[in-house]
């Protein structure tokens, strides 16, 4: 299958690289300095579960360039951008291709859907903890690395795709898996990344602070029963063991671990704080539910 990368930061590159690696037809969009890196000298990822990767020939582009179609598109871009990746979607696809978004944003296949009703849209969500370190070159940080996808919208997709999917990404050493209700766990994802955002940019502090006992600690866990709260409202099905599972999710990271969030604010660059922070807060005043840590979060960095 050939496979297409939009958006090749962390996320990204991790997942192509880690199937380029393994011999799989990868294609990257990318752009700047990291696009003429990677055409130059090809893409390398420092990986924790992998070690060095230096993916030489890489194939890659900026949106508008690419060519061709393919079976598998990756949405790995930040919420921010989706507008700007219709087109690239529309471009790329044909009648058998599934696209998979992975962004910290709950249901962005649906939302996608909306814009381009004859394309296949899964939804994705993943962990992982990669940044780019420089143009070409991306770090994969600490051995979490689980992708998982399904098919929430009974899209017609070709028989033994979605199996076929979850093998290649298994095979290049990436925890996969075909969710049997994928909106449950891409909230799951939501209320981690979401909270952990959150509690990080708030106290400016990595995820070993969280590991503490103590205030921050505290918030992080009100930030959690505010934000599953807010999914109950909404009718998200989820389990009963969220809370925990959360907890233990973050007490698995490394303790240097931040966010992209973090990252993005620390750089002064366009970050997903509306679709991670101020958008919790909107549903919360929607649904007649009181979140008041996530509330002084959003006051903070002055929400409008």
């Amino acid at each position: 299958m050939k496979y297409l990368i939009i958006g090749t930061g962390g996320t990204g590159a991790a997942i192509g690289a880690f199937l380029a690696a393994d011999g799989k037809d990868v294609t990257f969009v990318a752009r700047g300095n990291h696009l003429k890196a990677m055409l130059e000298n090809g893409l390398m990822v420092e990986s924790g579960i992998r070690g060095k990767l230096d993916i030489k020939n890489v194939k890659a582009a900026e949106g508008k360039d690419i060519e061709g179609k393919f079976d598998v598109i990756f949405v790995c871009v930040k919420s921010y951008s989706l507008d700007e990746i219709v087109p690239v979607i529309e471009k790329a696809a044909y009648e058998n291709t599934v696209v998979i978004p992975i962004l910290n944003m709950f249901k962005t296949g649906a939302a996608l859907k909306e814009k381009l009703p004859n394309i296949k849209f899964l939804e994705g969500c993943i962990y992982i903890s990669a940044y780019i370190d420089g143009p070409g070159k991306v770090v994969q940080v600490g051995n979490v690395f689980k992708l998982f996808f399904g098919n929430p919208y009974n899209e017609n997709v070709k028989a033994g795709m979605l199996e076929e999917i979850e093998s290649d990404l298994k095979n290049a050493k990436i925890t996969a898996g075909i969710s049997d209700d994928i909106l449950r766990d891409s909230f799951k994802k939501f209320t981690f990344i979401s909270a952990f955002a959150a509690v990080g940019s708030y106290f400016d502090v990595s995820a070993g602070s969280i590991h503490k006992e103590g205030e921050i600690r505290e918030f992080y866990k009100s930030l959690l029963r505010e934000i599953i709260a807010v999914g109950k409202a909404m009718g998200v099905t989820m389990s009963p063991t969220l809370f925990n599972d959360d907890i233990q999710s973050i007490d698995n990271f490394g303790p240097d671990v931040k966010t992209s969030l973090q990252r993005d604010i620390e750089a002064g660059k366009n970050s997903e704080i509306d679709t991670l922070v101020y958008s919790v807060v909107r549903l919360a005043k929607e649904y007649g539910i009181d979140t008041p840590s996530y509330s002084a979060v959003a006051a903070k960095f002055q929400m409008s």
